[in-house]
C-alpha cells in the first residue's frame, strides 16, 4: 500500500488540472459530433456544424439526428460517465481493484428498484410521467449497496471473495424479482423491458436527458471535491483516524455518491457491465493513482467508451442492432477472468 502511495503524483497544480478538464472535454465533444456523424445513414462531419447552428438540412436527417441519434449519443455519454467515476468511487471506498457496480450487485438492485417503481409509471396510473423509475433505480442502488457492504464484511475487511459472492447473489435475487414482476404484469413494452436489462440505451426525450445531465454534474462535483480524501483513504483507515476523518462517515457518503451515478446509468440504459471495473484501470495505468486526475479521467474515459461501443453496436451487424451491454460484456470479460486470477495470486485467502 506503501508502495502505490509513493507512486502517486504530487506534483497536480490547479493550472495543469484545469488544462486537463479542458483537453478532456474538447476530446469528448470530438468524439461525440464523430459519432453522430456515423450510422446507416450517414452524415459527412461538416453537416453537424449546420444542426448545431440552426442552418436548413434535409428533414429527414434532420430528424435524424435530433431526435434519434443525437440523444442517443447523449445518453451514451452519461451512462459511460457514471459507470467510469462509480467504479473509481467502489474502488477508492472499498479498496478492492475488482469493485464496480455490476460485479458487486448494486445495478441490479439498481434495475429492481427501477422495475418495482415503473409498476406505476408504466401502469397508465394518474401518477404516470412523473420520474418514479430514475427515482427507483437511485433507491435500489443504495439499498443493494448498503446491504453488499453489511454482507461482505468480514471483522472489520472487505475480502475479493465476500464482495463478488455477495454481489452475484444480489444480481441473481433482483434478476429473479425483475422476471416475476415482467411475467406477472401486462406492461405495454416487455421487449423493452428485456433490452433493458441487458443494456440497450433507451429513448429519452431531451428534457429528461437535461434534468439527468443535471443531476449526474451535481453528484460528480462532489466527487470531484473528496478526491484528496480518497487519496487518504489508500493509507488505510488508522491513519485516517489519526487525521480526525471518520471513515464511517466517509464511506456512507461515498455510498449515496456511487448509488447515484449507478442508478442513472441503470435508468438510461439497464444493466451494462465491467465498464466500471475497466475504466479506473486504465486511468490509473495512463494518469497513475492520484484520485485528483483518477476520478475526471474516468468519467472522461467511460464517456469515449460507451459512445463508441454504443456506435459500434448500432452500426456494425446493421439492420440488427446489438444491445451495448452484449458488446461491453463480449470485451471486458476476459479482462475480468485474468484480472480477478491475478488477484487470487497475489492474495491467496481473500
Amino acid at each position: 500500500m506503501a508502495e502505490k502511495i509513493r507512486k502517486t503524483p504530487v506534483r497536480l497544480t490547479p493550472f495543469t488540472w484545469v488544462g486537463r478538464l479542458v483537453t478532456g472535454f474538447f476530446l469528448l465533444a470530438v468524439t461525440l459530433l464523430l459519432c453522430l456523424s456515423i450510422g446507416v445513414d450517414g452524415v459527412h462531419p461538416r453537416l453537424i456544424p449546420a444542426l448545431l447552428l440552426h442552418q436548413p438540412l434535409d428533414p429527414a436527417l434532420h430528424s435524424i439526428l435530433l431526435y434519434v441519434r443525437g440523444p442517443r449519443l447523449i445518453a451514451a455519454l452519461l451512462v459511460g460517465w457514471c459507470l467510469g467515476t462509480a467504479g473509481a468511487v467502489y474502488q477508492g471506498m472499498l479498496q478492492n481493484p475488482l469493485a464496480e457496480p455490476y460485479l458487486l450487485g448494486i445495478s441490479g438492485g439498481a434495475a429492481l428498484g427501477a422495475a418495482l417503481a415503473g409498476l406505476y409509471e408504466w401502469s397508465g396510473t394518474p401518477i404516470q410521467g412523473t420520474p418514479w423509475t430514475a427515482a427507483g433505480a437511485f433507491l435500489g442502488a443504495l439499498a443493494s449497496t448498503a446491504i453488499l457492504y453489511r454482507l461482505a464484511r468480514i471483522r472489520g475487511r472487505l475480502p475479493v471473495l465476500s464482495l463478488i459472492l455477495a454481489g452475484v447473489v444480489l444480481n441473481a435475487i433482483a434478476g429473479a424479482c425483475i422476471l416475476y414482476i415482467t411475467v406477472t404484469h401486462e406492461f405495454y413494452d416487455v421487449q423493452r423491458i428485456a433490452l433493458w436489462m441487458i443494456g440497450q440505451i433507451q429513448p429519452v426525450s431531451w428534457h429528461v436527458l437535461v434534468l439527468t445531465l443535471t443531476w449526474t454534474l451535481f453528484w460528480t462535483l462532489f466527487i470531484w471535491r473528496d478526491a484528496p480524501l480518497f487519496n487518504l483513504m489508500a493509507l488505510g483507515d488508522e491513519v485516517m483516524a489519526t487525521w480526525g476523518v471518520s471513515v464511517d462517515v466517509l464511506r456512507t457518503r461515498w455510498l449515496i455518491f456511487g448509488a447515484a451515478l449507478a442508478g442513472t446509468a441503470v435508468f438510461l440504459a439497464g444493466m451494462v457491465g465491467f465498464v466500471g471495473l475497466i475504466i479506473p484501470h486504465a486511468v490509473r495505468f495512463l494518469f497513475g493513482s492520484d484520485y485528483r486526475s483518477l476520478l475526471p479521467f474516468a468519467g472522461f474515459a467511460g464517456a469515449f467508451i460507451l459512445m463508441i461501443a454504443d456506435t459500434i453496436a448500432r452500426t456494425a451487424w446493421a439492420p440488427l442492432e446489438l444491445p451495448v451491454g452484449v458488446l461491453t460484456a463480449a470485451l471486458a470479460g476476459p479482462y475480468f477472468l485474468w484480472l480477478l486470477r491475478r488477484t487470487l495470486k497475489q492474495h491467496p485467502l481473500l
